[in-house]
């Protein structure tokens, strides 16, 4: 336990602890090639006042549409759709005790804790039915973490957590985000980037397709003509 309080020592100078909060992550990037199988990064820090400590890591932000599909006449249709603007594609939350025993419901909305609050808030049975159809796609993918993970403290102003990422996850801009919250307001807040990016001839390839679409699929066209030629021509000469 000495050696864990004279790391965070030197980690967190002295006057770092005139902040209500200060934190630090293991590492700030993450490189995603054809081996990747998911990683973790280790998050930890001091509080300097009372209060609980939540954490949020949010992925890149996305649009999406969620369509409802009706068997009309013996086909699948889709019907009715949703549109859910600038939804984060990572989730992931960490707090030292369950979020239902912590006084944070007038801050949770706007600060989008809880992935119950990230999405526009139901206004009829029916947009809560998309949401819900949203919320399990995005558990089936593994991007959003069903179970909230843990705050563990060593004494009472240290405290770390895990972050866990599948191997899946999407490339672009993380954040890590500490809040100390207190008789429901928040004292406290760190956010940290984290960057994930594709690395090797998967970075090579994601770059192609985004940054030159016309001649990634000109490319692909003509590399399955010539593979379909070459096949055809081997298969004649046996």
């Amino acid at each position: 336990m000495i050696r864990v309080f004279a790391l965070f020592i030197l980690l967190f100078p002295l006057p770092a602890f005139a902040a209500p909060l200060v934190g630090d992550l293991s590492n700030y990037r993450i490189d995603i090639d054809s081996g990747f199988n998911g990683t973790r990064i280790f998050l930890f820090g001091a509080r300097n006042d009372n209060g609980d400590i939540v954490v949020v890591v949010r992925g890149p932000r996305r649009d999406y549409i969620v369509r409802k599909k009706e068997k009309i006449a013996g086909l699948w249709i889709n019907r009715d759709h949703m549109k859910f603007w600038g939804v984060p594609d990572f989730y992931a939350i960490a707090a030292g005790k369950p979020l239902s025993d912590i006084e944070q419901a007038a801050v949770s909305r706007q600060l989008g804790i809880g992935e119950n609050n990230l999405l526009p808030l139901p206004v009829n049975p029916k947009s809560q039915e998309f949401a819900d159809a949203f919320l399990r796609h995005q558990h089936e993918r593994g991007l959003y973490l069903q179970t909230p993970g843990t705050v563990q403290f060593m004494g009472e102003m240290l405290f770390k957590t895990v972050i866990e990422f599948p191997d899946n996850i999407p490339p672009g801009d993380y954040t890590a985000e500490i809040y100390l919250i207190s008789d429901g307001e928040v004292v406290g807040m760190q956010s940290t980037p984290i960057k994930v990016v594709k690395s090797g001839m998967d970075a090579f390839l994601f770059t192609y397709a985004h940054d030159y679409p016309l001649l990634y699929g000109i490319t692909a066209v003509v590399l399955a003509l010539g593979i379909g030629w070459f096949t055809g021509r081997v298969f004649e000469n046996v």
